[in-house]
């Protein structure tokens, strides 16, 4: 009886089977009009019936037809509908091309496209597209940005939601000198007087990464010396979807993503929520994260359209400042004693775009944005002392308790540890509370022209934008888990800018030309609200205003010429970092900087660049290798700000270049089986061609051992004349002016002044601009089944302007060396009950666990970071 059973079911099985294949299947493939790329996502609807399917990540579909449908409508969110007349025999439709509409804007539309650039950006730049993020699994965007040409990481600590972020050389901390967009939109807190990444958009959530680095980048600023990342994050979808991903993994990581958005007529709609939360890879090092949005697309009529977006995000997490010695890293890299450091912040933004076209050649967008940032940062003070001498400074409860891993072991006098500072058996801690507050107004024109009988595109912009930022600092004495203090610091700065740009793009035949020019007219100013509340004699809230008011322009120009299925480049462009709070109120005079005196006028100007770049992208025949190859060469003047207490006091000047790379391509393609070589590599080489430099930590804070003293005294003896050599002999400071230095007076060295250029030091590399960044990988795909292997080297890198080789015993000064890491990842598509899309996914991360020295990201208060932790996560990515 089984066997009968048995035996039915296969024969009705494969007569159904024979039905199902009987009946007419027709594909086709949905790519962009003018890109001729895929478009993934577009819902393909039978007419009459109304059953519909929606295309995958190359663009492709397939509908079983039935007898009564004759016709397909293909949409997809801001793009006009394409109507398919069906005929008969017809099996592949083949690329359908869809035009985007004249109301669309770009910050809602995501490509799939497997290019790896943007060919709209004029000029150097690289994108990252939904499948590589999908198939990478990100814990944080640092993670895809490394394998980026140009990009190098200054590696942190837990999920690096303030990205250290280094392009073309510039100083990576806290990505000060890039430009961070979301959807277009400056992301920074405050990207004029306090650019650095305290806030950055969760990986979960991110749909696409650009980076820019061409003459284009003068359409954005303040700060585009170097480059910009621009977030793009989800457009809601053609068909109403659900979603939830879910991930786990090692060291209690928990994400968890659900969103739901469609499109209803001509109205998208998409709200979404992501929760995060991760022990950290070290100790004391957790973090929690909530992230909400919505966004609305509507198609208001055909001259106009409407875009609105509203985030908020909320982050618990036990940051540190401090982390690791020489001797604790190869001890126990997990090891972080200071459980009450914590960070926490909220964040509240909006976008709203509005884009109406008078005519068909002729459009106005209009955008308004503003943000609402407070963190609090509570850490505790610390100092370093010798291993040997822990425990009886510490005392017996605290070292039992947070630094038990050291009892028992043997020291030398070169052993240091980083602990919580003890006064009176008390340990202390500060915070460190910030607000910043920021909103604009931004026109943009676009109109298409004849100049010279040629095609000819005209676009500017006009941005008005406010910015304001509370910085006080406060001091607990009584506990290092008090959360109130008195406050030692209370600045206020405030900013209003007018800037804009102007830019047209000549077509003649196959050359483009593409004059760019920005201006940047700025009005800032600081009060010290602490020092004024301690003056009676006060007239008015205008007292004690510290202006700096300055102009700059920005020229560029970028000349392109296409051929066949590529395009060769050139530009040149001044680029500028906005004076900051760092350097934005003091006094230059000849090149020397100083604090203003009473009664001068603060005039420092904006760090600036002449950045030059040619290159060529696009594919090979038959699409069987496609990517980009670029020379660059960024000239960089009135550089003031150099790392972490590292300042020139004569203004320098850095020049950095080098080669970018990046390849994709199809070894295979046979039976449904493609495999993919991707590589992305950069040679880079840095120089300090002129300037003084004082590190102000060096003498002060940074702890000496016999090598870091020996490699110092030997840099000034082959080169006298490149160093100013301070010391105390107990009569006061004074400038050394013996023809050599030996080690007995090294301990009364307090200051060293580094002048560089033809009569001082002429081979000195900037910090962080290793000469090799490299990811070399493999994808492959075979049917719902993908898989894939990935390595990623980072050459050695000097982490101050001394180019210190050797190590000192707290981790502050010294090369970082070379290092490689390797990352893999599985993924499978199926169909569940028939409505229900999933992928189940598993991803490595750093493999082979080879735990490696990722920065000395804060130099002599935090030593030396580690990176190359294993991490393995899966999960499941259901789309309903």
């Amino acid at each position: 009886m089984t066997f009968k059973y048995t035996l039915s079911i296969i024969i009705f099985s494969l007569f159904v089977g024979n039905i199902i294949n009987a009946q007419q299947t027709i594909s086709g493939r949905v790519v962009d009009q003018s890109e001729k790329q895929p478009l993934m996502g577009a819902v393909v609807i039978l007419e009459n019936i109304g059953e519909n399917v929606v295309t995958d990540e190359q663009g492709f579909f397939k509908v079983v037809l039935k007898s009564n449908v004759h016709s397909l409508l293909i949409k997809f969110l801001g793009y006009d509908d394409v109507r398919i007349q069906l005929k008969p025999n017809t099996f592949d439709l083949g690329p359908i091309y869809m035009q985007r509409n004249n109301t669309t804007l770009d910050e809602v539309v995501v490509s799939a496209s497997p290019k790896n650039f943007n060919a709209e950006f004029k000029g150097s730049n690289f994108r990252i597209n939904p499948v590589t993020l999908k198939n990478i699994n990100p814990l944080s965007t640092e993670e895809v940005l490394r394998t980026i040409p140009g990009v190098n990481i200054v590696g942190d600590m837990g999920l690096s939601n303030r990205p250290n972020i280094s392009i073309r050389g510039s100083w990576g901390r806290r990505s000060k000198k890039v430009l961070l967009l979301e959807d277009g939109t400056p992301a920074a807190p405050a990207p004029y007087i306090a650019p650095g990444a305290y806030y950055n958009p969760v990986s979960d959530r991110i749909t696409s990464i650009e980076v820019y680095k061409g003459a284009d980048l003068l359409k954005y600023g303040p700060n585009n010396m170097y480059g910009a990342v621009n977030y793009i994050t989800a457009l809601p979808p053609q068909k109403p979807t659900l979603r939830l991903k879910l991930t786990g993994g090692q060291r209690n990581y928990t994400s968890g993503l659900f969103s739901y958005g469609g499109t209803w007529n001509d109205i998208g709609g998409l709200v979404e929520g992501v929760y995060k939360k991760f022990d950290g890879f070290t100790d004391n090092s957790s973090v929690e994260i909530l992230n909400l949005n919505a966004k609305i697309f509507a198609k208001l009529s055909e001259q106009q359209s409407l875009y609105f977006k509203v985030s908020g995000q909320f982050e618990d997490n036990q940051a540190s400042l401090s982390s690791q010695t020489p001797f604790t890293f190869y001890t126990d890299p997990t090891q972080n004693p200071l459980d009450a450091d914590q960070f926490t912040m909220r964040r509240y933004g909006v976008d709203i775009i509005h884009k109406w076209l008078p005519n068909e050649k002729l459009s106005f967008t209009t955008k308004v944005y503003a943000s609402d940032f407070e963190r609090d940062w509570w850490r505790q003070v610390t100092t370093k002392i010798r291993a040997s001498e822990a425990q009886n400074y510490l005392g017996d409860a605290i070292f039992n308790n947070r630094y038990g891993y050291l009892a028992g072991k043997t020291f030398d006098d070169e052993d240091y540890v980083i602990v919580g500072k003890v006064e009176n058996g008390l340990e202390s801690t500060t915070d460190s509370r910030w607000i910043y507050r920021v909103s604009g107004f931004k026109e943009t024109v676009n109109l298409d022209w004849e100049a010279f009988r040629t095609k000819s595109e005209f676009e500017g912009g006009l941005n008005l934008h406010r910015e304001t930022f509370k910085d006080v600092f406060l001091e607990a004495d009584n506990s290092r888990w008090a959360r109130y203090g008195t406050a030692t610091k209370d600045l206020w700065y405030r900013l209003w800018s007018i800037n804009g740009y102007l830019r047209n793009e000549f077509n003649f035949g196959a050359v483009g030309v593409t004059p760019i020019l920005r201006f940047e007219h700025v009005d800032m100013y600081r009060q010290d609200l602490l020092a004024l509340s301690q003056n009676p004699n006060l007239k008015g809230t205008e007292e004690g205003k510290e202006p700096n008011v300055y102009n700059q322009f920005l020229p560029g120009v970028t000349v392109n010429y296409q051929f066949k299925n590529s395009e060769i480049y050139g530009s040149v462009y001044q680029g500028m970092i906005a004076p900051s709070k760092v350097f934005g109120f003091l006094v230059e005079q000849d090149g020397v900087v100083t604090n203003p005196l009473e009664g001068q006028s603060i005039n420092i100007d904006p760090e600036l660049s002449w950045n030059k770049e040619v290159g060529w992208r696009g594919s090979l025949p038959n699409n069987v290798a496609q990517g980009q190859f670029t020379y660059f060469h960024n000239a960089s003047r009135n550089f003031y700000a150099g790392g972490r207490n590292e300042i020139f006091s004569q203004l320098g000047e850095i020049n950095v270049q080098g080669l970018e790379m990046a390849i994709n391509v199809a070894l295979l393609n046979t039976n449904g089986h493609k495999l993919h070589f991707l590589g992305n590599a950069t040679l880079m080489k840095s120089k300090v061609i002129s300037g003084k430099l004082e590190d102000k930590d060096l003498f002060s804070q940074v702890v000496h051992g016999t090598a870091t003293q020996n490699e110092y005294i030997d840099k000034v003896n082959s080169n006298r004349d490149a160093f100013e050599v301070y010391v105390d002999d107990g009569s006061g400071e004074t400038l050394l002016t013996d023809e050599t230095l030996d080690a007995s007076q090294f301990s009364n060295i307090t200051k060293s002044i580094i002048i560089f250029g033809d009569d001082g030091l002429s081979d000195t590399e900037a910090p962080y601009t290793p000469h090799i960044n490299m990811s070399l990988g493999f994808n492959y795909n075979w049917n719902q089944f993908s898989a894939g292997f990935n390595a990623h080297h980072a050459g050695k890198q000097f982490t101050e302007f001394h180019n210190f080789m050797n190590e000192s015993p707290d981790g502050a000064i010294g090369e970082l060396p070379a290092y490689t890491t390797f990352d893999a990842f599985i993924n499978y598509d199926l169909t569940i009950l028939k409505n229900i899309d999933a992928t189940i996914f598993v991803n490595g991360k750093n493999i082979t666990n080879e735990i490696y020295r990722a920065s000395r990201l804060n130099r002599a208060t935090s030593g030396i970071f580690g990176g190359g932790f294993r991490q393995v996560i899966l999960g499941v990515h259901l789309k309903i």
